[in-house]
């Protein structure tokens, strides 16, 4: 299936998009119609300036206006050498992070990728990045033409109470021991 664009239709969203985000301070967020009528819709999407080369994180808010389903297959960049899809669970009172081979997207539904859940892991930064750039990430869906999109460089990413990790039980933890710099976040290099 191919999304087609109604030139005056775009033009206008864009334009309500790009000043409703200057009003309010947001981020832009893109919205792809398709021809049967579906939408899909990518909010606020940033990834956290790398440090010193090391893994980083992506977030945004997937939604998805078709009445049929639909799965991500893959994720990449050309900033990056190695994009992946990740989710934070709780096993043991324990939080950890999993790799998503694939992300299921029910029919006319909605999915955070935030902080404490659901991200996008990046690594190996082709070159050096800077607060305020914009980097392009690709999504490929298995039923719809893949989809790109302009992620904003931040510095600092605010953390809300939903997306925060406050059900971890910190207590059990021994911080004093932990180089949190040398996490692989599923990385398997030797």
């Amino acid at each position: 299936m191919k999304f087609t664009f109604q030139p005056l239709r775009s033009a206008l969203a864009l334009g309500f998009l790009m000043t409703s985000a200057l009003v309010s301070g947001c981020d832009v967020s893109l919205k792809v119609e398709a021809k049967s009528g579906g939408s899909i819709a990518f909010g606020d999407p940033v990834i956290r300036v790398p440090m010193a080369d090391r893994p980083t994180a992506g977030y945004f808010k997937l939604d998805y206006h078709f009445g049929t389903k639909d799965r991500i297959i893959s994720v990449s960049s050309p900033a990056f050498k190695r994009v992946e899809m990740h989710d934070s669970v709780t096993e043991g009172g324990m939080k950890k992070m999993t790799k998503l081979e694939s992300l299921d997207v029910p029919a006319n539904s909605s999915i955070s990728f935030a902080p404490g859940g659901k991200h996008l892991m990046l690594f190996e930064p082709i070159k050096p990045l800077k607060d305020g750039e914009r980097i392009k990430v690709n999504f490929v869906f298995a039923e719809r033409e893949p989809i790109d999109i302009s992620f904003l460089l931040k510095d600092v990413i605010p953390v809300t109470p939903e997306s925060a990790m406050g059900d971890m039980d910190h207590s059990k933890m021994d911080h004093s021991k932990m180089d949190h710099g040398a996490m692989n976040h599923g990385d398997k290099k030797p």
